[in-house]
């Protein structure tokens, strides 16, 4: 099975899908102070064994910097105990692959990714049909698990030390210079 999460927007998504990409569950919560909360219930909600898992999915941002670590945290740690690997996919991503899609910053600042294009920061919002989130977006769309199904064959996979969240600021927290691996030097 395979087990996403995200968490980068005030809404939690948890979605399963079958090694051959059939969608076996998908929820969403609003949460805008638990994300690693909602994320545990949404999984209990599946019915499904975690341990059974073989890949891990998260949303890799940008987002909510706490929320966005939460989720991979979690799809982490998740990978870790089922020995499985990880891989993770930009909130844009989440949102639309053949739209623009807009993200505000906290800086006041708007992340712009045309379809198949680089993000870009704008100090004003676009004139263009997008889609996104922020405070003065009138009908939001925000990442979800869901929308994993739709990369599934495009997903780099990776140990589950090496995900990392995807930063359009740099934080103001310090990185490792270097990822832990497991024990004995194995990954």
């Amino acid at each position: 099975m395979i087990f996403a999460v995200s968490t980068s927007s005030p809404f939690v998504s948890v979605a399963v899908f079958s090694t051959e990409g059939e969608t076996l569950f998908s929820g969403e919560l609003e949460s805008r102070q638990e994300a690693s909360n909602a994320c545990l219930q949404l999984l209990e909600q599946s019915g499904l064994d975690v341990l059974q898992g073989t890949l891990f999915l998260a949303d890799l941002g940008p987002g909510s910097f706490t929320g966005t670590r939460v989720g991979v945290t979690l799809a982490k740690t998740l990978a870790w105990a089922a020995n499985g690997e990880c891989a993770g996919a930009l909130a844009f991503d989440l949102i639309s692959v053949g739209k623009t899609v807009v993200f505000p910053s906290r800086r006041g600042e708007w992340f712009i990714r045309p379809p198949g294009g680089e993000v870009t920061r704008n100090e004003s919002l676009p004139q263009c049909d997008y889609l996104g989130f922020g405070p003065s977006i009138e009908d939001p769309v925000y990442p979800h698990a869901k929308r994993f199904a739709s990369l599934l064959g495009h997903l780099d996979r990776m140990a589950p030390e090496a995900l990392v969240p995807v930063y359009l600021i740099d934080p103001s927290i310090s990185l490792p210079k270097q990822p832990l691996s497991r024990v004995g030097g194995q990954t």
